[in-house]
């Protein structure tokens, strides 16, 4: 009897993706790193489809091909195409816990949408329904599309530089949620969920905490690869929620406290003498913590960093360099970032009133007391820099400046003082294949012409993003 073909998984980006600009102007919203993994990846991971279609932004299509691979074995990817299959649909900003997901895939009859606030979550669609759904989705995919939302950047942060401050500042107004709509036109059946749905970059942060532990509660493995080597001197506190994977080097004097959460070091990751790592913590494979650094809960390191000094409930994706001395704290850092020796972050005001940051436009109140930086993907920090509470830092930008940078650097910019010059396309090439080589990455043509793409993007959006 041959087994019944498991659904195939579509997992998309929609338009809300500019709420986590800079961070993925180079990478859909489900490819941003978050806990253990990205939030596509835990959304597989969870399912195991045998095949799963990736809908993103035109753009970004062909680097995502040729990055596609969530070690699934035998799942199938493909990027923008559509399958005449019985398809289940999972937002990329969909963030569940526990059996959150597998209870909502059990509510999913056939031609059925789940909802929240009009926003579609989740939906299980086949023939005519699945191809209109993915044309809808895709609307704001096309380039043209996109150039419409840099515009409509461009022009809300002009009218925001200009705009009197006001103490009492309305809330903006909800977006049109077109699931309930498109339901009723198509004649499927539909149901609201509570869910959450990530909204603002700044909740990457807040949630890392609760990724790490509810990744730790899905994941079989427990205790010490036999072929880790755990040095004399090593302090493993409430050794039962930590995980050391093959390879590992964990040198003399270091401490592992997970008293307050689980520690993963994945494999062939080094931890040099007397660091101090404290749960909950994950730190990516390859990755090498450097001797006497202190990292602080609720953190995450991606795959090869180089990590020193004092970091706390931070994400740091992977490739990137912060090996010095120096604080980093409640912040997101892209890949390929490297921070200079005694560069420091504020996170918490004088005031200790909540932080406003730059989001798709506008300063915004994000509601947060603590929150740091915030820098995308290629970007380089000085020595001795110091970044303000809410700082954003642009894609591939370079920041040489003896005081605070503005809160809101754009992308491809070189240097800050006396005003912000723009980085030039091929000098920045150049120092990204540089960067990618020195870790045996190949940037490849794709991506090449994905950075010409978003340098292009940029001076179209009046270099506001």
């Amino acid at each position: 009897m041959e087994e019944e073909q498991k659904p195939t998984l579509c997992l998309f980006e929609d338009d809300r993706y500019t709420n986590f600009l800079p961070l993925d102007l180079n990478r859909p919203i489900f490819d941003l790193f978050l806990g253990t993994q990205t939030l596509g990846s835990r959304i597989i991971a969870e399912i195991g489809p045998e095949k799963v279609v990736l809908l993103c932004r035109d753009y970004l299509a062909g680097v995502v091909r040729e990055s596609a691979d969530f070690d699934e074995g035998e799942t199938v990817v493909l990027v923008n195409e559509t399958v005449d299959e019985e398809m289940i649909f999972i937002n990329g900003r969909l963030l569940a816990y526990g059996d959150e997901l597998g209870e909502l895939i059990a509510l999913l009859d056939t031609e059925k949408i789940i909802h929240k606030k009009g926003v579609p979550v989740a939906a299980r669609l086949m023939g005519t329904n699945a191809v209109s759904f993915i044309e809808r989705l895709t609307a704001c995919h096309s380039d043209d599309a996109v150039v419409k939302d840099l515009h409509a950047i461009r022009d809300t942060s002009s009218k925001e530089e200009t705009r009197v401050p006001k103490k009492n500042v309305t809330k903006e107004p909800i977006k049109d949620g077109w699931a309930i709509s498109w339901a009723e036109e198509q004649k499927v059946k539909i149901e609201e969920t509570g869910l959450k749905l990530l909204s603002y970059y700044w909740q990457l942060i807040e949630e890392n905490s609760n990724c790490i532990r509810d990744d730790f509660e899905k994941s079989p493995l427990r205790g010490s690869s036999p072929d880790s080597a755990l040095f004399q001197g090593v302090d493993l506190i409430n050794e039962e929620d930590i995980v050391i994977g093959a390879e590992v080097e964990v040198r003399s004097g270091t401490v592992l406290d997970a008293s307050e959460g689980p520690i993963v070091i994945a494999d062939g990751a080094s931890i040099e003498p007397n660091a101090i790592i404290n749960g909950p913590c994950y730190v990516g494979e390859r990755s090498i913590i450097r001797g006497g650094a202190k990292i602080g809960h609720g953190t995450s390191i991606g795959l090869e960093c180089r990590i020193g000094g004092e970091v706390e409930e931070s994400i740091i994706s992977p490739y990137t360099n912060k090996q010095h001395e120096g604080f980093l704290g409640h912040s997101y850092i892209g890949s390929w970032v490297n921070i200079g020796a005694g560069s420091c972050n504020s996170d918490l005001k004088n005031n200790y009133s909540p932080v406003k940051a730059w989001c798709a436009g506008r300063l915004k109140d994000t509601g947060r007391t603590f929150l740091g930086a915030v820098i995308a993907d290629h970007s380089k920090i000085a020595i001795n820099t110091g970044l303000n509470t809410g700082t954003v830092i642009g894609f591939n930008t370079n920041i040489l400046t003896t005081c605070f940078p503005p809160k809101f650097v754009p992308s491809f910019t070189w240097d800050v003082e006396p005003k912000p010059v723009e980085f030039e396309l091929n000098r920045a090439l150049k120092t990204a294949r540089v960067m990618m080589d020195r870790r045996n990455v190949n940037c490849s043509e794709e991506m090449a012409g994905l950075l010409k793409t978003i340098h292009r993007f940029c001076r179209q959006s009046g270099r506001t993003i």
